[in-house]
């Protein structure tokens, strides 16, 4: 960029006599811009206002903590799952209300946990007041699941298996953290379920590892005697099993707003 400047700043003058003092000034703003803060001024506003940015260079591995992405994740028992079956229209909506998520694993039963798929707010959202609505003009404690039944009346119940994303992005629970992060600056994911043998074991969000890695450099700037810290990511200790964990899934209204500026 900065050959560019000069080249350009050569080319709407025409003098040939600018180039030496504009290249000595965009390198010495170059140095000073370095010293002051390795970021550019766009990444720098990207940090201060939080927004969920992983950069895709692979200079930032050495920066990625060596750990299990179990360490990390939000684990099921903190997460919010619909079962496929034993649902209503109605109990779906107050679902909704009751928890501001931007979406929702979707498994068996809570016995097994075998993951079916994942389905977004709006979509479920969508699927139910489309269903309430004409030509369908369900009524709210019509019976809805996300498996197939044979049994059921497709007039009388709703199937929401067309509105869930039934092949969602998985890892092992036991990869690490380093490759679930390589996955969400390669894939652009906003999210990422662990699976054992087909069971769901936890969830990981785009927000949540943004968190993390911003921790680790706040504690690397610390170090060096000019960082902030304070950051919100965490990586729990293993065997850690009274830390809240439920990382950046209960969404504010603040964090809400962040998201659709990132759209």
């Amino acid at each position: 960029m900065t050959v560019s400047i000069v080249v350009i700043m050569f080319e709407l003058t025409g003098a040939l006599t600018y180039v030496l003092p504009i290249m000595i000034a965009v390198m010495i703003s170059k140095w000073v811009g370095d010293a002051i803060s390795p970021r550019g001024i766009y990444e720098s506003w990207i940090h201060f206002n939080s927004y969920p940015f992983l950069d895709n260079r692979d200079d930032n591995g050495s920066s990625i903590p060596d750990v299990p992405a179990a360490q990390v994740m939000t684990r099921i028992e903190d997460l919010i799952v619909i079962p496929a079956t034993g649902h209503t229209i109605q109990s779906l909506r107050e679902l909704l209300t009751t928890h501001r998520f931007r979406g929702f694993p979707v498994i068996d039963n809570t016995r097994d946990a075998l993951l079916l798929g994942y389905i977004s707010r709006t979509e479920l959202a969508y699927a139910l007041s489309s269903a309430l609505s004409a030509p369908k003009n369900l009524s709210p404690e019509t019976e809805a699941h996300f498996s197939h039944q044979p049994l059921s009346d497709p007039t009388t119940s709703l199937d929401l298996r067309p509105w869930m994303d039934q092949t969602p992005i998985t890892l092992n629970s036991k990869a690490s953290f380093q490759l679930t992060v390589s996955m969400f600056q390669k894939l652009g994911l906003r999210y990422v379920l662990f699976v054992d043998r087909g069971t769901l074991k936890g969830l990981l969000t785009k927000k949540d590892v943004w968190f993390v890695l911003n921790e680790m450099d706040d504690v690397d700037a610390d170090a060096e005697g000019v960082g902030v810290g304070g950051g919100r990511g965490f990586v729990r200790e293993p065997g850690d099993e009274g830390t809240e964990e439920q990382g950046l899934l209960a969404d504010t209204d603040g964090e809400e707003e962040d998201d659709r500026r990132l759209r």
